[in-house]
């Protein structure tokens, strides 16, 4: 897998991506792993694909992850931000359910990953009863042909996850357990997550309480800079 950490400052992704080429941006849940196999299965191009990584990933994401560039052989890039997570934690506190700043660094982190593949095709995991997310304004600022193979295909969620399964595809059990697989911390997950997290994963049940601890500081910070503005 290789690297690629935009700065703020930068323009464009890696000219190593090269240009006209079908990019598939991966979360590795079970619609977008779907949504590789599926393409592919029907013949269709894939050149590269893009995962961005926030450092709060389940272990059993990233093992998943080496199981489907084993099965694809296809070619992975790993995105970053140029600021770990953990930081922009202590700066902004938790992401607001509707998305907030995690979903933003990361828009902006694989939209940089495209922007110099003009002409090309950027395929996204959207399962068939999310289509209303394609009219999302982030998606209407892309500058390029976005696809979504699962809506086209009439995949659903459901079918994704039967469909993963059915290659041999398990997370690790955690979609026994929870319904999104990627940051064990995600604030759009379940609302018992973290009990979830302290009955199975300690480990990253420690892990979330030293992070909520530092996501309460900033919030406190930024409620005495607004009372002084007051």
């Amino acid at each position: 897998m290789r690297l690629y950490q935009p700065k703020d400052d930068e323009t464009g992704a890696a000219a190593n991506l090269g240009d006209g080429r079908v990019i598939v941006s991966a979360s590795f849940g079970k619609d977008s792993t779907a949504m590789v196999h599926m393409m592919l299965e029907r013949g269709e191009r894939i050149d590269e694909v893009i995962y961005f990584e926030t450092g709060w990933e389940f272990p059993q994401l990233e093992e998943h992850i080496a199981k489907v560039q084993l099965k694809t052989g296809l070619n992975i890039v790993r995105l970053r931000y140029y600021r770990h997570f953990d930081e922009l934690l202590g700066r902004y506190g938790w992401p607001h359910r509707a998305g907030g700043w995690c979903v933003a660094r990361k828009t902006d982190t694989c939209n940089k990953a495209v922007r110099a593949l003009k002409g090309s095709v950027e395929c996204i995991g959207f399962a068939a009863e999310e289509a209303h997310r394609v009219r999302g304004s982030r998606l209407k600022r892309k500058k390029w042909r976005v696809r979504f193979p699962l809506i086209e295909y009439g995949v659903t969620g459901r079918e994704a996850l039967a469909y993963c399964r059915s290659l041999g595809y398990d997370w690790g059990g955690l979609y026994d357990i929870f319904n999104r697989v990627s940051c064990f911390c995600c604030p759009k997950a379940e609302k018992d997550r973290v009990e979830k997290l302290r009955a199975h994963f300690p480990e990253l049940y420690e892990r979330y309480l030293y992070l909520d601890e530092i996501a309460r500081k900033a919030s406190k910070k930024k409620e005495v800079a607004s009372s002084c503005v007051k």
